[in-house]
């Protein structure tokens, strides 16, 4: 073990670093770097949870770039308190589809672009259906393979968003995402309809071995043939008679709970259109407007009229007013959305029962209000971005969120490359900095060389394990460290 970490520091300090010049604190990648290959290599090390038990992480993520495409894996190893590499990770041959964390072309934005593995944030259209959702919201421990592409022409364009095709294998198979399509009668006007589902919400719980009962209660989460200790018993011989003995006992247990045969589906469909009114060189001012419904509850959503102003890249100032009836959630799967999916609820005894984000749904109330939000360039020295939605008129239910994000130019701060910190929380109306609505996190960069940096990032959500509403105890807070040597050249 000794040995392995002494050899990690070595490749962290002399290794070609992963080349990410990222532009925000959300990770968005550049990709004019020429034809010229940029080969990379970062490092990932410290502690992390996994079912939960205890494991040393030390991961690299080399990559490498070839003009607009960006291959990038990540290779983890997690080491248990015996120095034991956990080998659930490296058993099975869809593990080895894991350590890709993506394969790239170009970015959002350009004529075409698509990415495949990890998916740092993404919005279908004006976001009424999906807005910034992300699929990394609990990597290292849980890694997915989505997939965000899209295309556009002068004519016409389509976007698809999938957030994981690992779970279309298994029992209930099924998947996450919406697609896009828009047309351009003309070339300041755009109008398009989108689509979004969750085939099953209930797999948002973990389930590692596919057995259809998720990792939290399975006695042997990687091994599809034991769910229970009763069924290792049965399979080795012991008689019913035995069984029934040693479970009236309390030595074994024969239950658990399965979601075979169990869906939660969630559908929407919505209709949006803009046009570009001012398209100055400097100054730039259109308008907008959405309409959004849910197959599942005929619930709808309109947000209109929607205005957006720009001021250079100076200044951005959007916003528009909006109304729900009941049984309507805007932007519905977001970016903590993995984490509201489908979850535990433990009652204090061990008792304990599984809810899903329909149930906030089915809950919801007819509401109104708006979402504003604004970008400011401070000569480049600081760009700062925040959003602000209030559903809470007309009930007594209330629906706001907050989302922010600072990024300071290091031109003026020694040794210091990068710089920045971001806020997330879906749910303000309950006025507590800690749930399961809440993402938090920073980055910053220390330079090495004219080239080169030491980038440490931090994340930090919430989950609520016992359903009280209250974030209590270390168990219920989820802190992501990650560390990398990058260099571009």
């Amino acid at each position: 073990m000794k040995r392995l970490l002494i050899l990690s520091a070595f490749l962290f300090f002399v290794s070609i670093p992963l080349y990410s010049e990222e532009t925000s604190v959300s990770g968005q990648f550049d990709s004019s770097s020429g034809f010229s290959p940029v080969f990379g290599m970062g490092c990932v090390f410290g502690s992390i949870s996994v079912n939960g038990q205890n494991y040393q992480q030390v991961g690299f993520r080399p990559e490498i770039q070839i003009w607009k495409f960006g291959v990038a894996l990540d290779l983890n190893l997690f080491f248990d308190e015996n120095g034991r590499i956990r080998k659930e990770d490296w058993n099975e041959p869809s593990d080895y589809l894991d350590k890709i964390y993506y394969i790239r072309f170009a970015q959002r934005g350009d004529p075409f672009y698509f990415k495949v593995g990890g998916i740092d944030s993404t919005t279908l259209g004006y976001g009424a259906l999906i807005k910034e959702y992300n699929n990394t919201i609990d990597y290292p421990a849980y890694k997915r393979q989505g997939l965000d592409i899209g295309f556009e022409t002068s004519a016409f364009g389509a976007q698809l968003i999938v957030n994981d095709f690992k779970e279309l294998r298994g029992s209930n198979k099924s998947v996450m995402g919406g697609g896009r399509i828009f047309q351009k009668p003309f070339s300041r006007m755009q109008i398009g309809a989108s689509l979004a589902a969750d085939f099953n919400e209930y797999k948002g719980l973990y389930d590692s071995d596919g057995d259809g009962v998720p990792d939290r209660v399975d006695a042997y989460p990687y091994d599809k043939r034991y769910a229970t200790v009763a069924d290792y018993y049965a399979a080795h011989g012991a008689s019913q008679a035995t069984i029934d003995e040693l479970v009236a006992l309390g030595l074994i247990s024969d239950e658990t709970f399965s979601y075979k045969g169990k869906r939660s589906k969630t559908a929407f469909w919505s209709a949006d259109a803009g046009i570009l009114i001012v398209d100055g060189s400097l100054v730039k001012f259109d308008i907008y407007g959405q309409f959004a419904q849910s197959f599942n509850t005929g619930g709808w959503g309109i947000a209109a009229p929607g205005v957006r102003f720009r001021f250079g890249n100076f200044f951005e100032l959007y916003g528009d007013y909006r109304y729900r009836t009941d049984e309507f959630i805007f932007g519905y799967y977001n970016d903590t959305y993995d984490i509201e999916r489908a979850k535990f609820i433990d009652d204090g005894t061990g008792q304990l029962t599984v809810t899903t984000k329909k149930e906030k749904l089915n809950e919801a109330i007819s509401l109104r209000g708006y979402c504003a939000g604004a970008k400011l360039n401070f000569f480049d020295f600081l760009i700062a971005k925040g959003e602000y939605s209030d559903m809470s008129w007309g009930g007594n239910q209330k629906d706001r969120s907050l989302r922010g994000e600072l990024e300071f130019s290091t031109k003026f701060i020694p040794f210091i490359s990068r710089l920045g910190a971001f806020y997330v929380q879906n749910d303000l109306s309950k006025r507590r900095w800690k749930s399961e609505s809440v993402m938090w996190g920073g980055v910053m960069g220390v330079s090495l060389a004219s080239n080169s940096e030491i980038k440490m990032a931090y994340i930090v959500t919430y989950d609520d394990k016992n359903g009280d509403g209250k974030i209590k105890g270390k168990d219920e807070t989820n802190a992501r460290i990650t560390a990398s040597v990058e260099a571009r050249f």
